[in-house]
């Protein structure tokens, strides 16, 4: 920390609070240059005010010489313009995440050979006390480069935006139903307008400011007060989605473009259609009305653009020469020239008094999708699905400049009053604000249903794994090309994979937005690493496997502890990033982004994870532990976990599955002694403290276990979902009955009234051995949900279990009462008379069963050792589809 930073630290609360809200002011109010310079090139100082205050403020400081007397040095000037560029360009980041700070001043501000940047750099790196991504070379965009500020909020593509007259907001309509009113200096949501039922198309403003119009995919248009956000009017007549609107310089009237083929116009105050505008021969994209109110131009999919009359709806001419949809227009201040956009990727420059075209603007490599024309006329810009826009001189049609930045389609822009700035919207949901002045094949494996997108060769060289969109790995033997085992992944798709050092294990990465860890060996997931919110592209594993690193659409790169599973650091980029690597140091990450940039960061601050790769990795330790307790090995599990303990006393997941084989062996003192070691840990984490618990109760300290059980409840006390979650794991998956019953008691002491719960609890009691407490289970859930079927059918098999077939018959009958398709109840009276001896029955209720769900009774028949004593009747072998040989 710098030494005003630490001094800062030092003063109370409120005179630190104090300080950092009024203390530049104060320099510059007196004069104090140097010392309001120092400050605001400290990076103590700068850390301070963003947690206290928040970004806007911070970079309001920065402006506080701009309206007063007080003369910077050119020097001082420029340096204090870098490092507010730098923070703003980072607003929509910082705001989210303040922990980011450090990686992003680096990332923007490494190149500036200025003494002071350099020097708060240091500063700023020094006071990482956790694990980061240090960027060792520029790596993000820096200050004066691309946009002035981006503008998050939308959760879709953004469509369109408009500016408001006085320059001062903006609206923007986006495919995600809503309309965000901005404000445009300090980049603050304002407003969210909702009330379309389907992506909004279009926004333009009234002159006056005071009333927005919106169109929509809904087939309306919506009229909004800009002041409150409140709907106004509701305009309807479209057959077909609008797609743009403009209102005439008046505000009185208004005129819309849809699918339809129409054009519309409205009377604004009234809400009354006043005309239809009826010639194209496809979908009208976009409208633009002339300065004067007196014609109108519209852009058609039909390739033309017609110009309408607005008094009388004539359509007074219509201009050729596009080769493919007219997808935007805008027309001059002066009302001479028009320029359109169109799919063909060029614009055109027409002459709007006698249709004639005057120039063609070529420059793009795809469809341009919106053009807006500055105040002065002399200069246009263009948004284009290839990621850019595009600064043109619209006397000349030369290319001034291409703005880029977005990393997906953009959609839209608006020029702001003054010409200085303009905003676009793209379809990677953000907004941008930009200053207009400155802008080899050995074999072929086969087996996958969909598109294989990434393999990796294990370092052995004698397998491979691949990763498809069919949501499945599959290990393969590279010398035979045999499939050797296929992992069931998630249900939207895998896109990457990385295979550890020792081969053991392998990390996947899927576009459910998550990781998971598999055993190489058997197959089996291990873990999910969740933290991401979108896509994971990549993951890479260090060279001594204890790390991974991970790529996402969310523009961030991921850290992950592969012995814990936790993040421990991330770095949070402009572009959605594609691809990572370690170098062979294991510090040093190189990763791609959507922009065709390449960053080269440096984790920092890891500190030790243990000895190096091989034989004492506590990584491939923990895992071998814990393979070795699903088979059951539980000392040799128990050998390898308390190795990995001493190496790293700090991870709790390793005291916690130490515990838990302990209690499979019946040592529950050591099992509360291991995770007492991890108390001062274990923090909030409920699964610690509810296993915690268990093995108190086990040890006989009910009153301790209790207290331990409380602890967890108490994390979040009305979560029931995370218990019943619990319980449904260890009922079904696990088949650990006693502990299943601990944690439904915690969950029915958060929601007593959910039937589901006493129905799992009954049945975890039944198999428990407990059948007597499981029948009261059972009629509570059954007081909650009267004639469940499902519930019936448990508490039958219940009273079966008790000797009280009489009443397990009746319950069953119940059963197929309410419903008569209930196979299971089939089964289960089946079950009985074969028992029973009762032959005729036994094969009618088996039959019925196997009529309603003919696999799955099948598949049962032919292992439950219930039918064993009718086995070999013929009818029964035929049931189950086998055929009779005679002797």
């Amino acid at each position: 920390m710098s030494d005003l930073g630490v001094w800062l630290a030092q003063q109370c609360q409120e005179d630190r609070d104090l300080l950092l809200k009024y203390q530049p002011k104060r320099f510059v109010k007196r004069g104090k240059v140097d010392r309001y310079c120092a400050w605001l090139m400290d990076f103590g100082f700068i850390e301070a005010k963003l947690e206290l205050l928040g970004v806007q403020a911070l970079i309001e400081d920065y402006d506080l010489t701009r309206n007063s007397d007080v003369l910077l040095s050119e020097e001082q000037s420029q340096t204090l313009r870098l490092i507010q560029r730098a923070i703003r360009k980072s607003a929509h980041v910082l705001d989210q995440d303040k922990t980011q700070l450090v990686e992003h001043l680096w990332g923007r501000l490494l190149d500036f050979e200025v003494p002071q940047i350099q020097g708060m750099l240091v500063k700023a790196k020094q006071s990482k006390d956790r694990p980061w991504l240090q960027p060792l070379k520029t790596n993000l965009e820096r200050p004066g480069e691309g946009a002035l500020r981006t503008l998050v909020g939308h959760s879709d593509s953004v469509k369109a935006v408009a500016i408001a007259p006085d320059g001062k907001t903006a609206i923007s309509a986006s495919f995600d139903r809503t309309l965000k009113i901005w404000d445009t200096e300090t980049g603050r949501e304002l407003k969210t307008l909702t009330g379309s039922s389907l992506g909004v198309s279009a926004v333009a403003i009234a002159p006056d400011g005071k009333t927005a119009i919106s169109a929509s995919f809904d087939r309306t248009l919506k009229i909004w007060d800009t002041e409150t956000g409140c709907q106004l009017k509701t305009l309807t007549g479209h057959s077909s989605s609008v797609n743009s609107v403009a209102i005439a310089p008046d505000g009185l009237t208004a005129i819309s473009a849809s699918w339809d083929q129409t054009l519309k116009m409205w009377d604004t105050e009234t809400d009354r259609e006043l005309n239809t505008l009826t010639g194209h021969m496809g979908e009208v994209l976009a409208v633009a009305i002339a300065p004067d109110g007196k014609t109108a131009i519209s852009a058609s999919f039909d390739r033309t653009l017609k110009i309408w009359d607005t008094e009388t709806g004539r359509e007074l001419k219509t201009l050729t020469g596009h080769s493919d949809s007219v997808t935007a227009v805008a027309i001059a201040p002066d009302g001479k020239t028009a320029i359109s956009a169109s799919d063909d990727n060029t614009l055109k420059i027409w002459d709007t008094e006698t249709g004639r075209e005057l120039k063609t603007l070529t420059g793009h490599s795809d469809s341009v999708t919106a053009v807006a024309i500055a105040p002065d006329g002399k200069t246009s810009i263009s948004a284009s699905y290839d990621k850019t826009l595009k600064i043109w001189d619209t006397e000349t049609g030369r290319e001034l400049k291409t703005l880029t930045g977005h990393s997906g389609e953009v959609f839209a822009v608006a020029i702001a009053p003054d010409g200085k700035t303009a905003i676009s919207a793209s379809e990677d949901s953000t907004l941008k604000i930009w200053d207009t002045e400155t802008g080899r094949e050995l074999k072929t494996l086969t087996g996958q249903s969909n598109w294989v997108f990434a393999v990796a060769i294990a370092p052995d060289g004698t397998t491979a794994i691949s990763a498809s969109d069919d949501d499945t790995l599959k290990i393969w033997d590279t010398e035979t090309g045999r499939e050797l085992k296929t992992l069931t992944a998630c249900s939207l798709g895998v896109s990457a994979v990385a295979i550890a050092p020792d081969c053991k294990t392998a990390i996947s990465a899927s576009w459910g937005n998550t990781l998971k860890i598999w055993d190489t060996e058997t197959g089996s997931q291990l873990r999910t690493l969740t933290g991401h919110s979108s896509g994971v592209n990549a993951v890479a594993i260090a060279p001594d496997g204890k790390t991974a690193i991970s790529a996402s659409w969310d523009k961030t790169l991921k850290v992950w502890d592969l012995l814990t599973g936790k993040e421990v650091a991330s770095f949070s980029g402009e572009d959605k990033f594609y691809c990572c690597a370690f170098a062979p140091d294991g510090v040093t990450v190189v990763a791609g982004d959507s922009s065709g940039r390449v960053h080269f960061l440096r984790l920092e601050g890891m500190g030790d994870l243990g000895d190096a790769a091989g034989l004492n990795n506590p990584v491939s330790l923990f895992y071998s532990g814990l393979a070795l307790a699903k088979q059951g090995q539980y000392e040799a599990a128990l050998a390898k976990l308390t190795e990995v303990a001493g190496i790293r006393p700090d991870a709790l997941i390793v005291w916690l599955e130490q515990g838990k084989v302990l209690y499979e062996l019946e040592r529950y003192a050591e099992a509360v002694a291991s995770l007492d070691q991890a108390k001062e840990i274990a923090g909030k984490d409920r699964d610690f403290w509810f296993c915690r618990g268990f093995a108190l109760s086990k040890s006989d300290s009910q009153e301790a276990a209790r207290e331990s059980w409380d602890f967890a409840i108490n994390i979040q006390p009305t979560d029931c979902d995370f218990w019943s979650k619990k319980a449904k794991t260890l009922l079904w998956d696990l088949e650990r009955y006693e502990q299943t019953i601990c944690c439904l008691d915690l969950a029915i002491n958060i929601e007593p009234n959910q039937a589901y719960l006493w129905d799992w609890r009954g049945i975890a009691l039944r198999r428990f051995g407990r059948a007597e407490e499981a029948i009261s289970s059972y009629d509570r859930a059954l007081e909650l949900q009267p004639d469940d079927a499902g519930i019936l059918d448990n508490r039958a098999y219940a009273l079966l279990t008790l000797g009280r077939h009489d009443e397990a018959m009746a319950n069953w009958d119940k059963v197929l009462e309410i419903d008569p398709n209930y196979a299971n109840a089939y089964a289960n009276k089946a079950c009985y008379f074969a028992l029973q001896n009762q032959i005729e029955l036994a094969l009618e209720n088996l039959q019925r069963a196997i009529e309603l769900e003919p696999e799955r009774y099948r598949e049962l028949a032919k292992t439950d050792t219930d039918f064993d004593g009718i086995r070999g009747d013929v009818r029964f072998q035929e049931l189950l589809g086998n055929g009779v040989t005679e002797n």
